[in-house]
């Protein structure tokens, strides 16, 4: 969540998590339940919210070194950092 401090100012705050990936799953070359195994065993991430499981939905990933848009199918939409 962010905290306006000031109404020109806008400053991260807590709410995702040290950093958070979201990623973008193109279905059609692997299924969300592909792409979440490889998310959590390959790059130790935790799935914090799954958008849908239509083409191009995202997954919501917290923690772990990130780099799961080294996977066909997967690609990295936004990081955030706290």
């Amino acid at each position: 969540m962010a905290t306006r401090t000031n109404p020109a100012t806008v400053v991260a705050k807590s709410g995702l998590g040290p950093t958070t990936y979201i990623y973008a799953v193109a279905t059609g070359t692997l299924t969300h339940a592909e792409a979440i195994t490889s998310i959590t065993t390959t790059y130790n991430g935790t799935i914090a919210a799954v958008e849908g499981t239509a083409n191009g939905n995202h997954i919501a990933v917290q923690g772990g070194p990130g780099g799961a848009e080294a996977v066909s199918g997967i690609s990295l939409v936004a990081t955030f950092t706290a």
